[in-house]
């Protein structure tokens, strides 16, 4: 059979993957200096660079923290939250605007509540 068989998937944020597009840019410097990366890999890592807002250590601790702290939220929108970390009630709205669950008031506050901990200061 050719082609790539699909073993596991995980939703990373977008700190966790700069990070791994980091390790794999500087092993294709080693194989192959002057192609380390392929185009969609380069342009990935550059919208990582542009737009990831945390460490990928404190990245992965939000999620983790998150997904214990409300047992509807799943993986995918647990690093969703960690990558755009809305600041209010409304922004909380908008990302959940297509999913089956609306988390209540109280919910939203706890989400940012949480955010707040680790949100950058700018």
């Amino acid at each position: 059979m050719i082609g790539r068989k699909k073993i596991e998937e995980h939703y990373l944020t977008l700190s966790e993957t700069k990070e791994i597009l980091e390790r794999r840019r500087a092993q294709g410097i080693e194989e192959n200096p002057e192609e380390p990366m392929f185009y969609e890999a380069r342009v990935s890592l550059e919208h990582a660079e542009r737009f990831a807002k945390l460490k990928p250590e404190q990245a992965r601790e939000l999620k983790e923290k998150l997904l214990d702290l409300f047992e509807w939220m799943d993986e995918r929108i647990a690093a969703k939250l960690v990558d755009l970390l809305p600041e209010d009630y409304f922004d909380i709205r908008v990302i959940f605007a297509k999913e089956e669950y609306m988390p209540t008031r109280e919910e939203a506050e706890e989400i940012i509540k949480l955010l707040d901990e680790y949100r950058p200061v700018e």
